[in-house]
Order: C-alpha cells, then sequence, then structure tokens
C-alpha cells in the first residue's frame, strides 16, 4: 500500500483538486445516442411532411440566437467537467453557442463570470453554485436580463429564480453510505464526517448519513471546509485527537480519497472511508483495497438532462425538476464495472 499512500496523500491535493460538492447509471454513448435519434427522427418527420409552419420557422430563428453559459462550483473536478463537456457537446450538436467558466470555490468569482455572461449576450445560464445563497444577487441580474437558470447538482436557496432543480438525489446518496455501514459494521464506533454546510448538495448527504446510521455510531468530529486543501490538516488532527477513530465520510470522493491518505501515511490501514461520486479513481481505490465504499452519481445524466431542460425552455414548454438515483460501489461488487469510467 506505499504507493497508494503516495497517490492519495499527495497527488490528490494537486492533480485531483474537486469541487466540494454532488446519478443513475446511464452510459454517456447511449445517453447522448438517444438524444440525437429524436432530434433525427424530429428532423426526418418534418422533412417528409414537406411543409415548414410559420411558428416552426420562428423556433428555427430561435434556435440559432441561443447562446448557453455554464459555470461550477469547480471546473478541477473531473465530476463537473463531465457534466460541462455533456452539456457542451449536446448544445453544440444543436448548433447553440456555448461558453463555460470555472467558480474555482470562489463566490465573488463565479458572480463575475455570470455578469460578464449575460453581457455577452446569454440566453440560458447552467449553474452549479460555490454558494446557495450568495450566488442570489446575480440570479436576480440573470432574471431582469431575461436569462433563463438551470440549477443542477447543489440547489440555490431561492428556488423561484430558477426554472428547474436537476440534481442527484443526494440524501439517498447518505443514507445508502450509511446503510452500507450499518450492514458491515453493526458494531459502529467513532465517526467523523467531512462537510461543507454551505453547499445543499453536502447538507442533504450528511442529512441522509446521520438520520440512517444505527445508535452505534458515533460522530466525534464534525469538519467544515470551504475547499478540499483543508482535508488533510482536518483529518491529520483528528487522528491525533480521537485515538479510537474507525470511520470517515467524505462529502465527495475527491475529499474521501485524501482522508484516505491521510489514515495511511498515519499507519491507520484500518479506517474505513466511505463519500460520494463513483469517480474512476475511487473506482480503482476501491478495487486495490483502499477505499471502502462509494455512492455512485451519474455526471453524464446530470449533463442530459440539463440540456434537456434548455431543449425544452427554448421550445416554450414546460421543465421539472429532476432527481436522478445514486447506486453503490464498494469492494463487494467492484468487479461488475468498467474502473475506467463514470457509469
Amino acid at each position: 500500500m506505499k504507493v497508494m499512500k503516495h497517490v492519495l496523500a499527495f497527488t490528490c491535493i494537486g492533480a485531483m483538486m474537486m469541487s466540494l460538492a454532488g446519478c443513475g447509471n446511464s452510459s454517456p454513448d447511449n445517453t447522448t445516442a438517444a438524444v440525437q435519434t429524436e432530434a433525427g427522427t424530429t428532423a426526418a418527420a418534418q422533412a417528409e411532411a414537406g411543409t415548414t409552419t410559420a411558428a416552426q420557422s420562428e423556433a428555427a430563428a430561435s434556435d440559432a440566437k441561443v447562446k448557453i453559459g455554464f459555470t461550477a462550483m469547480n471546473l478541477t473536478d473531473p465530476f463537473q467537467i463531465t457534466v460541462r463537456d455533456t452539456v457542451k457537446e449536446l448544445a453544440e450538436a444543436e448548433g447553440w453557442e456555448f461558453q463555460s467558466g470555472d467558480g474555482n470555490s470562489d463566490n465573488a468569482k463565479q458572480i463575475n463570470l455570470v455578469e460578464d455572461m449575460i453581457n455577452a449576450g446569454i440566453t440560458h445560464l447552467v449553474l452549479c453554485p460555490v454558494s446557495q445563497d450568495g450566488i442570489l444577487p446575480v440570479l436576480q441580474a440573470c432574471k431582469e436580463a431575461g436569462v433563463k437558470v438551470v440549477n443542477y447538482d447543489s440547489a440555490v436557496t431561492d428556488r423561484d429564480l430558477v426554472e428547474c432543480y436537476i440534481a442527484s438525489d443526494n440524501y439517498s446518496a447518505g443514507k445508502m453510505d450509511a446503510e452500507y455501514l450499518n450492514e458491515h459494521y453493526p458494531e459502529g464506533g467513532e465517526l467523523m464526517i467531512i462537510n461543507n454546510p454551505k453547499a445543499e448538495s453536502v447538507v442533504a448527504r450528511v442529512k441522509g448519513l446521520t438520520e440512517n446510521l444505527n445508535e452505534n455510531f458515533v460522530i466525534v468530529e464534525d469538519a467544515a471546509i470551504q475547499s478540499s486543501k483543508d482535508v488533510l490538516s482536518k483529518v491529520d488532527d483528528a487522528l491525533q485527537v480521537h485515538p479510537d477513530l474507525k470511520f470517515i465520510f467524505g462529502l465527495n470522493d475527491t475529499c474521501g480519497m485524501i482522508a484516505l491518505g491521510s489514515c495511511q501515511s498515519a499507519g491507520r490501514d484500518d479506517i474505513v472511508v466511505v463519500s460520494v461520486d463513483g469517480s474512476p479513481d475511487c473506482q480503482a481505490s476501491i478495487k486495490d483495497g483502499g477505499m471502502t465504499a462509494t455512492a455512485a452519481q451519474s455526471p453524464v445524466t446530470l449533463g442530459v438532462e440539463s440540456f434537456n431542460a434548455i431543449k425544452k425552455l427554448v421550445a416554450g414548454e414546460p421543465v421539472e425538476d429532476i432527481a436522478v438515483p445514486c447506486f453503490i460501489i464498494s469492494k463487494d461488487n467492484i468487479d461488475e464495472y468498467d474502473i475506467t469510467q463514470w457509469h
């Protein structure tokens, strides 16, 4: 496990820096193909009919003016990158303009990015906020400018300022981790939570965990962080203060794997670490005997559903909130998955 220590304790912080948030198991190829096939079928039907109504012409003209802005908490996060790339691919296939900006875990920076996008004439915004309440002023600006906002992954506090919210079932993700721990470690023990109270998605995950753990688990540390850069020192300190610590819940895979690296560097290979995301790196760690389990999400599905919402908005159709289900990947079923990709 010495190689794992180097990878997890050092590489995770640099090369794997993720955001502090985050369902389904659709494959990218199949989901994208389904959207493209649907579009192709519609085009074929219109060609066969041989007529184009004035309304259709107006819609086509509207489509040509669609300009999508995209911003996430942190676009060094492979999960968020996958969501962005999925939306970008589908939008550009429609002939729509697309631009993106990295919130970089900085609310003020994300607000400035969105303001620049509004000034650049975007018609729609796909948003995962750095701060669920800090982002509200620029959402009001979007409303005043007529920019329709699709909120994904982590909800803003004022949902009246967005058209819909598309996210993994984050409460379910935390609950799945709790149920896994209850089943495999019913005797429980001391548990540390790596938390981010400013991210709605993380709040839901932690709630799902804490409300479903059995009474034998004792939360001895609820460490609030602003960036994954904070994880290593938090875990290092917790290992000193709580020598009987047995479990760590990481709010996402990056935080979980950094925590695992800290434990291994301290010679604590006995600590069980679970998290949320289902990233290829975490799957590889599970297969190698490092991480124990992750409540997996599908960033591809989030991207497709965000694109579908924009497509409906462009067509003047109503949109709804969508909760995409999660699923457990663990040392029990890891051989069922291709660990090189998101699922």
